[in-house]
């Protein structure tokens, strides 16, 4: 699918932006991105640095505090039953469960941006080859945290199942099963359990993030170098969205809407590839991907974000803009992703080759 030489370049833009983890609004993300800046230049792009404000305390604190008010959902909804009885409990749970979708809504869409508590800056990088109509993303910024990725999403995704057995236990208490009564304390303690990943997961600063996401980078980089890539065509590298998509967010704010943009994040070298998206299905975005995916030997699976992941895709789906993010790795790759074993020396740079062969061919099937 790629040569040698194509692999050779990426591995080589790879170590060189993993010299240093790359915190966002950090001294070290601005030398990546001059970096970034240089080989948009080389490839024909005028680039302008976009600055913008947010508030870190939502990616910061949003976490550990949604998994607690999760979990004490779940515990307030069982003592209540076992007390009150089921119809209180089922009272009590839609008004929780609506607080709990409204401060998730207020905190993806306007906290990050409007949230007075722990305000930053950072940079967007926007580079622009005649008049594009498609874009390719991707974000430069990288972090860690306590708890691997992996091990977080597995903890959302079981406080999920809890929260939906405990609907199921009070629809059931409703209709009169009286022996369902008995699996509220197992429910209870089921939810502190699945809620402790999320309760401990803290944002910190030692991972060089590699696969997340310079791999996405030097794809996106090395898409717009490509000979096969449209003339006209736009590249964004973005800050922020390790810390709740807040470059992305700021960039879509003012984005014209007749733009599609195709996001990469996450590239290894192994794995399946996937192409994800949230809100609405981008149909034209996904046939065509499925297609180029075809005719390049790629096996590509459509479908969702996976639960408990943010990509910058979703920025701009939340602004009525088609958008997918392009990814590929293993339950490896979400073991190593926020730690301090993402780093290049584990890359050879394949994955992050075959994504700009990937990417180009793509975005010139759109324009």
């Amino acid at each position: 699918m790629v040569d040698a030489e194509l692999v050779q370049r990426a591995k080589l833009l790879l170590d060189r932006l993993c010299e240093n983890p790359r915190y966002a609004g950090s001294a070290e993300e601005t030398r990546a991105r001059q970096l970034c800046r240089e080989e948009l230049e080389r490839a024909g792009f005028e680039c302008i640095e976009r600055s913008f404000e947010f508030s870190e305390w939502p990616a910061k604190w949003g976490p550990p505090l949604s998994a607690i008010l999760q979990a004490a959902t779940i515990i307030v909804v069982a003592r209540t039953a076992l007390i009150r009885g089921p119809l209180a409990a089922l009272l009590a749970g839609a008004v929780l469960v609506g607080a709990l979708f409204f401060v998730d809504a207020y905190a993806k869409r306007r906290g990050i941006k409007d949230f007075p508590a722990a305000r930053a800056r950072s940079v967007n990088l926007q580079a622009r080859r005649g008049t594009p109509r498609v874009w390719l993303v991707a974000h430069l910024d990288s972090k860690s945290q306590t708890i691997p990725m992996l091990i977080r999403i597995a903890g959302s995704i079981a406080l999920a199942l809890v929260m939906t057995l405990t609907l199921v236990v009070l629809l059931l208490s409703l209709l009169g099963a009286e022996r369902i009564q008995t699996l509220w304390p197992a429910l209870q303690v089921a939810a502190i359990i699945a809620a402790l990943p999320g309760v401990t997961c803290f944002v910190t600063n030692h991972s060089t993030g590699a696969v997340d996401n310079a791999s996405g980078v030097v794809a996106a980089i090395l898409a717009s170098q490509s000979p096969s890539s449209p003339r006209d065509l736009g590249v964004l590298i973005t800050s922020g969205e390790e810390l709740g998509l807040a470059g992305a967010r700021a960039w879509a704010s003012t984005a014209p809407r007749e733009i599609q943009v195709l996001n990469s994040d996450t590239l290894d070298d192994r794995g399946n590839w996937r192409c994800m998206y949230s809100g609405a299905r981008p149909q034209q975005i996904t046939r065509t991907a499925r297609f180029v995916a075809d005719q390049q030997g790629a096996r590509l699976r459509v479908g969702r974000l996976i639960p408990g992941i943010l990509a910058d895709n979703m920025a701009f789906s939340d602004k009525g803009i088609p958008a997918v993010t392009l990814s590929r790795g293993t339950l490896s790759t979400l073991a190593r992703v926020h730690t301090r074993r993402d780093n290049s020396s584990v890359l050879t740079g394949r994955g992050s080759a075959e994504g700009s062969v990937l990417l180009s061919a793509l975005a010139k099937e759109l324009v």
